[in-house]
């Protein structure tokens, strides 16, 4: 009977082992609409409490803005505004960097696919090395104003030249500007939306189009104008 009981716990135990982490990564994955909120939350008490001054990471003055104003879950748990990080943030083991939009204005609190900037850096060694080696980063076929394709031939990749889409979990080309860095080419995505919208139009950079019905940035990408019917791509990319 003894050993029944023992057995029935050992199986018990290692059922629990099984489930867990399966509990724990489906908490990790997918943005959620709440996890948000609460976040937002946080970040407006602590604005609150500053006198404007929001709980953000440090970032190098030239990084795209869309990433620039990371969330710092550390000094708003230090506060007790937030009990504890968010299950899919990236310092949770998630997919997500959580950071925010418009830190002037509106404070939004959006989230970043950090699996593109993951995608991305194994892509921009090789354009390095190729450029280390020849003068030039490997220019292909030009598809806007200071945006190229890369010239797969001539460089070492394992992988395609592109990466899975947050939005639509299509594949987005990365492409590259005249620096030779590595950007996403979002225009499928937002060709998509402008579809099922029903848009026809739109002034300015078109990429903020994506955050008016999706919680998640265009990291990494060129500047997009929608122009005489289509979206042109330019090489700047906004730091500020």
């Amino acid at each position: 009977m003894k050993t029944k009981i023992v057995l029935i716990m050992i199986s018990t135990l290692m059922l629990q082992a099984c489930l867990f982490p399966n509990e724990r990564l489906q908490e990790n994955q997918g943005t959620n609409e709440e996890q948000l909120e609460t976040v937002q939350q946080a970040v407006d008490e602590y604005r609150e409490r500053h006198n404007g001054i929001l709980p953000i990471q440090t970032r190098e003055h030239d990084t795209p803005l869309f990433i620039k104003y990371p969330v710092n879950f550390s000094v708003l748990k230090e506060e007790n505004i937030l009990g504890e990080t968010p299950g899919n943030a990236f310092e949770q083991g998630g997919y997500y960097s959580y950071v925010i939009v418009d830190p002037k204005d509106e404070v939004l609190v959006q989230v970043s696919d950090v699996r593109i900037s993951q995608s991305l850096r194994s892509i921009n060694y090789e354009i390095n090395m190729y450029r280390n080696n020849h003068g030039n980063p490997p220019y292909g076929e030009s598809i806007g104003d200071g945006i190229f394709r890369i010239n797969e031939d001539r460089i070492n990749l394992r992988e395609d030249t592109v990466v899975t889409s947050p939005y639509t979990g299509g594949e987005l080309d990365v492409v590259m500007t005249t620096q030779g860095e590595a950007v996403v080419d979002y225009r499928p995505d937002i060709y998509q939306l402008m579809e099922r919208e029903g848009i026809e139009s739109y002034d300015g950079d078109i990429r903020y189009l994506l955050l008016e019905y999706y919680p998640i940035v265009p990291a990494y990408s060129p500047e997009m104008y929608f122009k005489d019917g289509e979206i042109k791509l330019e090489e700047g990319i906004i730091t500020e």
